[in-house]
């Protein structure tokens, strides 16, 4: 009884900390939400301030003498490429205004969530609840895209950006007898009929660019800024079941017997209970039967299935797969029987090439002549070590006819190279760490503790796919451990 008061006490404890902290946020983003409004209002005047003066000047300097209103026409080209580049940076001052906007609206909805936790915890009934509300308490309002606030905001920049620019088409490309006389309303309006069309193509263009502009943004904001829609998948552990094949092969062909239960730390040598050297270990990983005849978990590929098709999910997989090892790969015998067994399992697969191989049986000359075609493209690809995408190990066909022989879908494979452990993304490796970082990834199925709690930095929730080797281990808590892809499924279903 004590031991339940206890942990009361410690729950209502930390709930009081988090909505203190919550408190302190508040106001931190609420003074970031007004300073960021006044931000935008001091770079929208400096703006028109910076768009009215060429204008204004140059309408003073005509007015006050038509000498030197005629050396400014002189200056023409000078006057082009200025009025150009305030048209173009004009544009970017925009770009950079309305990500202002967008930061905002972030944080206006970071506010309404904080507000939503309080008037949730609060003890009053919903009808009182409901009569003090005044501002929302949804995380997905205000709309990123606000046509009748921000828009005309928007409209109004489009619109200078785009005078600034046909007067700089106009200064460089029409003829200087052309534009003299400019100072009265009528020659403006002849000046405007020999103007080309293709200026005001490209002006319309340039218009409509600034708005399609926002809307992109806004659009980016609110569907993919700050999360994906990605779910990246270990494969050895994860999507296989790793442990009972190495003890089956284990046996087979070191007549060694080993409980896969007993295995409680990955690499198998390191646990010297099981008395498993690294040298076997190896033999087993650089035999290609390991690979090759991997058995699939149950339920992975029809819940990746319904992953990938019914919640949209795109599947990255990734595996470290470094064999077979460089030592072994000096006997030409044990080369050879790693290219059969990769050209083998691409024949049997389902490929379209592989297919279309096995509907030409029933012609001797042609199969014949197809069949060894594709050997030696296999074979001549295997063999490419220097020249990038050409080359092709053959635990990366395997792999890939793996996947395709158990009805694995995804959109990408990794098969990572260099350091698999290295988080850090300045190493710039090829591996999980660094991908999951560039790529934004959401979710990920790993096996292995130390790389689920590397990833749980990066990605919002992180499957840890429960074995002997990963119990008993202190992870974040946004780790979540699983024991099969039906529980994956039912969670990301839940969240997403």
């Amino acid at each position: 009884m004590g031991s339940i008061f206890r942990q009361q006490a410690d729950s209502k404890t930390k709930n009081q900390e988090f909505s203190q902290y919550l408190l302190v946020e508040y106001g931190n983003i609420a003074e970031a939400h007004f300073r960021t409004i006044e931000a935008i209002s001091s770079f929208f005047r400096y703006y028109l301030i910076i768009m009215a003066l060429p204008i204004t000047l140059y309408s003073a300097i005509i007015g006050l003498s038509p000498q030197i209103g005629q050396f400014i026409y002189a200056l023409a080209v000078l006057a082009s490429i200025v009025s150009l580049i305030i048209a173009f940076v004009g544009f970017f001052v925009l770009l950079y205004i309305v990500n202002l906007r967008m930061d905002v609206i972030l944080y206006a909805r970071t506010v309404n969530s904080i507000r939503k936790h309080f008037y949730d915890n609060a003890d009053l009934d919903l009808e009182t609840k409901l009569r003090m509300r005044t501002l929302p308490q949804t995380s997905s309002q205000p709309g990123y895209f606000e046509p009748s606030y921000f828009l005309p905001v928007v409209a109004s920049f489009s619109v200078f950006n785009t005078v600034y620019l046909i007067l700089g088409l106009v200064l460089f490309f029409v003829p200087l007898p052309s534009i003299s006389g400019i100072a009265t309303l009528n020659s403006i309006m002849e000046l405007a009929k020999d103007v080309p069309l293709w200026i005001w193509i490209v002006s319309s263009v340039f218009f409509l660019t600034h708005l399609t502009g926002y809307y992109l943004i806004a659009h980016h904001r609110e569907l993919t800024y700050l999360k994906s829609y990605i779910l990246g998948v270990d494969i050895d552990g994860v999507l296989n079941k790793h442990r009972q094949h190495f003890c089956n092969l284990l046996k087979v062909l070191l007549n060694k017997q080993l409980d896969p239960e007993l295995i409680s730390r990955i690499p198998v040598h390191e646990q010297p209970s099981l008395d498993i050297s690294r040298n076997e270990e190896r033999q087993i990983f650089n035999n290609p039967r390991y690979w090759t005849e991997m058995p699939c978990k149950k339920n992975a590929a029809p819940n990746i299935r319904k992953l990938r098709n019914a919640l949209k999910l795109q599947i990255h997989i990734f595996s470290h797969r470094p064999w077979p090892s460089d030592g072994i790969l000096r006997k030409s015998c044990t080369r050879k029987e790693w290219e059969n067994a990769g050209i083998l399992m691409f024949k049997s697969s389902n490929f379209t090439i592989p297919r279309l191989l096995r509907k030409l049986q029933s012609r001797d000359k042609l199969y014949n002549l197809a069949n060894r075609a594709i050997d030696r493209l296999l074979i001549l690809r295997m063999r490419t070590k220097y020249i990038w995408r050409l080359g092709l190990k053959p635990i990366d066909i395997i792999t890939k006819c793996w996947l395709r022989e158990n009805w694995i879908e995804y959109d990408k494979l990794t098969i990572e190279r260099g350091s698999e452990d290295v988080s850090d993304p300045q190493g710039h490796f090829r591996n999980r760490f660094y991908i999951s970082r560039k790529k934004k990834i959401r979710f990920f199925v790993e096996d292995h503790p130390e790389k689920a709690g590397k990833l749980a930095y990066i990605c919002d929730l992180v499957f840890l796919m429960e074995h002997p080797y990963n119990k008993n281990k202190k992870l974040p808590n946004n780790v979540l451990r699983v024991r099969s892809w039906d529980e994956i499924y039912y969670n990301i279903r839940r969240l997403s």
